[in-house]
């Protein structure tokens, strides 16, 4: 066999595309050539756009009124202690007067009757419930948000960020083997009862419950409401459970809710729909100090004046060194109080008008010749792709 014929045969048996622009990338791009005279432009524009955003958003984020107290240790005292300052923050825009403004003060009273609606106390149990008298030094302008803020809480954890199952929120009835893929150790309780929610996120989810705020000043109330705080995509994978009741235990943090710590008739599995806390619980915190929506009030506006505010303490966040604060805040048109967006944007803005200033010096003091662009790979016939006979011959139409 001649060597035409074998190339004639191997060309036949290859599996290479057809040659032409779009198989070869050759399709016309733009493919600009970064030149001080394109790039340094670029870094000047931005650094002026960044700097004056930045600049907005932390004068706005300044100007949001917040209050945090940590109630932590509030199970220590029966008698009311005003807090060392570093229990509390007032962030607020300069010109208040905070430093005679009273300190907060806290301690518990011990109590058989939950705040919560939806606990129950079966088993007669009794918890502290913390009182937390605090100032507002000027009106918070509606809508005013409740948070807590918990502290050395790692919701990160590769293995309690995955400890839940989706289809049992869902209501579905889960196989066993998959249940104890995804929630064990908390999957079935000893009884081999199915834990309903599953897993160590529902297990762990914090609720104390804060009450409505009391005027000391006025007697008046200030009302939150506890809907509305999921976001509304969250609601759909919520849904009644399908399994029997028979069959479904409650988590172990939650048992002492129940009589003898199993549902029952008069105490039935929660209806995971009304839930909006857990739902906002079950979003994880990617940092270990972290704050949740409690509450809210979007029409009203705090007063200036002392508050008071009961808190039941279901939640122990001394067992692993933690803290629990109590947070108010309102807002501004561009959000909450989050300095870090606005610092974030001045750096960057800053960054590159700084960027600018040393190319256009380094620029100025020894300047570069350029090179000729036409001998760039893009600029050549072909996409400076190289040539062989196969693709001559495709060219020719052999």
């Amino acid at each position: 066999m001649s060597s035409e014929e074998v190339e004639i045969e191997e060309e036949k048996k290859t599996r290479k595309p057809i040659d032409g622009a779009f198989r070869q990338q050759r399709l016309p791009a733009w493919q600009p050539v970064l030149t001080p005279r394109s790039v340094l432009p670029a870094f000047f524009i931005v650094g002026i756009l960044f700097v004056p955003i930045g600049g907005l958003l932390y004068w706005s984020s300044g100007r949001v009124d917040e209050i945090m107290i940590d109630y932590s240790h509030c199970g220590d005292y029966d008698v009311p202690v005003y807090l060392a300052p570093n229990l509390y923050s007032y962030l607020y825009p300069k010109g208040i007067d905070l430093e005679t403004m009273e300190a907060p003060a806290y301690h518990f009273e011990n109590t058989t009757i939950f705040q919560d609606p939806n606990f129950k106390n079966p088993n007669n149990m009794t918890f502290k419930r913390c009182v937390v008298d605090f100032s507002v030094p000027r009106m918070m302008k509606g809508p005013v948000y409740m948070y807590y803020r918990l502290t050395n809480f790692y919701q990160n954890h590769r293995l309690y960020i995955k400890n839940y199952d989706p289809n049992q929120l869902l209501g579905h009835i889960v196989s066993r083997g998959l249940l104890k893929t995804s929630c064990d150790p908390l999957a079935y309780n000893d009884e081999g009862k199915v834990i309903y929610p599953c897993g160590l996120v529902a297990n762990s989810m914090f609720n104390d419950t804060a009450s409505n705020l009391t005027s000391i000043t006025t007697g008046g109330n200030y009302t939150f409401s506890t809907t509305n705080i999921a976001w509304p995509e969250d609601i759909q994978k919520y849904r009644p459970t399908e399994y029997p009741l028979e069959q479904l235990a409650p988590p172990p943090n939650w048992a002492l809710r129940y009589p003898g710590g199993q549902y029952t008739a008069d105490y039935p599995p929660p209806d995971l729909r009304t839930m909006e806390r857990l739902m906002v619980w079950m979003h994880m915190a990617a940092l270990p100090d972290f704050r949740k929506i409690w509450a809210r009030n979007d029409n009203d506006d705090l007063p200036a004046g002392r508050w008071r505010v009961y808190i039941d303490m279901n939640f122990d966040t001394l067992q692993y060194k933690g803290t629990k604060w109590l947070v108010l805040s309102a807002t501004s048109p561009l959000g909450g109080r989050n300095p870090y967006i606005g610092i974030a944007y001045i750096a960057v803005g800053g960054l590159c008008i700084l960027a600018g200033l040393c190319f256009s010096l380094a620029l100025w003091i020894k300047p570069r010749k350029l090179g000729d662009e036409s001998y760039l790979s893009w600029n050549k016939e072909g996409g400076g792709l190289p040539t062989n006979k196969r693709r001559k011959k495709l060219e020719k139409g052999e």
